[in-house]
């Protein structure tokens, strides 16, 4: 019995690190590809802007990796927080899984196991929940990813173009949009196949990206988390600016450059400050 258990959950822990591994694999595979083509170009490219584009390249492969490193090190749940009885306040809930009080916008997470201090959501693509301590790489990760994901697509866009010169035909329209039925009825050779289905994860990843970039900007300046934001709470929106700086720690206006700039978060992630209500709100509660 023992060892069914123990077999299933590393199958449980592998289906969860599963597309971890090709979220990695396919930014490496993206970054092989531009660099191929910058070789492919380097007769006909001076020395400096080559130079240019390959640091460039490094500098946003690094901090993409980086970010994904850092979020996955870091630990956003309970673990290791001290939450005493004598601090359970209102807003405190009960997890009957975690067997503990728990504090105002902590959640239970069945995928981690865990209770995730301000949890936002479960990121599937990294294999580890968005929390208080690890949003910020976060963050960092979609901010290099859109980046790099237009970086390559304008790259790409003299292919794109020269595809297109030769006609809106049936063949061009295919090799967009279907690259795998292409090389599977023998149209194109495997080059051409690698170059189209690269390309066709750029565009279709840059568009998602920016999707998931802008909800999370509107979450980090309103202060709150996907469920807040839905349900129209804003007793947690302090301004934008303080928003930030809980969110991405007193050096906030540093950690966009490398996630290994340290920038210590002023809250702990147990007790939050709320905004005060208007005046006229509480006279009027005041007078009923």
């Amino acid at each position: 019995m023992g060892t069914k258990l123990t077999s299933s959950s590393k199958h449980f822990k592998a289906s969860l690190h599963m597309p971890l591994c090709v979220t990695l694999g396919v930014i490496a595979f993206v970054a092989l590809e531009v660099f191929l083509l910058h070789v492919q170009e380097q007769e006909t490219v001076l020395d400096a802007f080559q130079a240019g584009h390959f640091f460039l390249m490094c500098f946003l492969l690094l901090n993409t990796f980086g970010n994904v490193v850092k979020f996955m090190r870091t630990n956003p749940s309970i673990k290791g927080v001290l939450l005493t009885d004598c601090s359970v306040g209102q807003g405190w809930e009960f997890c009957y899984s975690c067997e503990t009080h728990v504090p105002p916008r902590c959640k239970h997470c069945y995928n981690c196991n865990v209770c995730i201090l301000r949890r936002d959501h479960h990121c599937v693509l990294l294999g580890q929940c968005q929390g208080h301590a690890n949003y910020r790489y976060l963050i960092g990760f979609l901010i290099y990813c859109w980046v790099g994901l237009l970086y390559v697509t304008v790259f790409n866009a003299e292919n794109f173009m020269g595809i297109l010169q030769e006609g809106l035909s049936i063949h061009s329209f295919l090799l967009l949009l279907m690259p795998w039925l292409m090389l599977v009825t023998g149209q194109i050779c495997i080059s051409t196949f690698v170059f189209a289905f690269v390309a066709d994860i750029c565009v279709v990843g840059l568009i998602f990206c920016s999707g998931f970039l802008a909800l999370h900007t509107a979450l980090l300046f309103r202060g709150a988390t996907c469920k807040e934001l839905y349900a129209g709470q804003r007793c947690y929106d302090l301004g934008w600016r303080r928003n930030v700086r809980e969110f991405l720690g007193t050096r906030w206006f540093l950690t966009w450059l490398s996630p290994w700039i340290s920038s210590p978060l002023p809250g702990d992630g147990v007790r939050f400050e709320t905004r005060s209500p208007p005046v006229q709100q509480l006279g009027k509660s005041s007078e009923l």
